[in-house]
């Protein structure tokens, strides 16, 4: 809840700055994990999103946030509809990140924000470690090279480039840092149900091999299956002030 409302507050800063009670897209708002906070202090919040089971909980949440079954780099809005724009885990995913940015332009007035999300683990972190050794033995089983860290960085790219050229001034911000403890067996868990977005390119055939060859790397990496280590995280915020 700490790190929740970290996040909240450091949105809540440039949005306000706008205007007191600021008019927001979020393209791809999925459940509603960073709007419906929003919301409740007084954001007047739009959405986009192509899963419906995910707009579905949203609505469980919270029933007075708009929402529209749409593709990222193609909203239906007018120009200058919006004092921001916001975009949090979700540059990596589309299938051309700068097109979405580009799209997204258009929608906010002159003098608004547009501003992008992150969940960081630094370097050297327990998740760096993790990743390597998954990079590695998918390489190993798989043939593959995990596309994860890439698209995150060509995300990161197309936003600012996007931005910097429509005149924007650009500024990073550290809102929250915190540890979250994790098992092994939690590692594998989550790898099994592909809850990472960096795992999807994994084929369902490959995948028991691939846990067994992980199974005692991540084991040896925490000192046993269920001994918890912390995972340091910051969320950081990438705010682009436009003309």
């Amino acid at each position: 809840p700490e790190v929740a409302g970290s996040v909240t507050a450091g949105l809540l800063a440039p949005l306000r700055e706008v205007s007191v009670a600021p008019r927001l897209l979020e393209v791809g708002i999925g459940t509603g994990r960073i709007a419906v906070p929003l919301a409740a202090e007084g954001v007047r919040v739009t959405g986009i999103d192509i899963s419906s089971k995910m707009l579905a909980a949203l609505r469980k949440k919270r029933r007075d946030i708009d929402v529209l079954f749409a593709e990222a780099a193609r909203p239906p809005f007018r120009e200058a509809t919006f004092d921001a724009v916001l975009f949090v885990h979700i540059l990596h995913l589309v299938p051309d990140a700068e097109a979405t940015v580009r799209a997204a332009l258009p929608l906010v007035r002159p003098g608004g924000v547009m501003v992008r999300g992150q969940e960081d683990r630094p370097p050297g972190s327990l998740d760096e470690r993790l990743g390597d050794i998954l990079q590695r033995t998918v390489r190993e089983v798989c043939g593959i090279e995990l596309e994860g860290r890439e698209r995150h960085a060509r995300g990161e790219e197309a936003f600012e480039r996007a931005v910097l050229e429509s005149g924007a001034r650009l500024e990073r911000q550290r809102v929250a840092e915190w540890d979250r403890p994790m098992t092994a067996r939690q590692v594998q868990d989550g790898l099994a149900r592909k809850d990472m977005s960096g795992a999807w390119q994994i084929p369902d055939g490959a995948m028991p091999e691939l846990l067994e060859r992980l199974a005692p790397l991540v084991e040896a990496v925490f000192g046993g299956m269920d001994v918890e280590a912390p995972a340091a995280r910051a969320f950081d915020l990438h705010i682009a002030r436009l003309p």
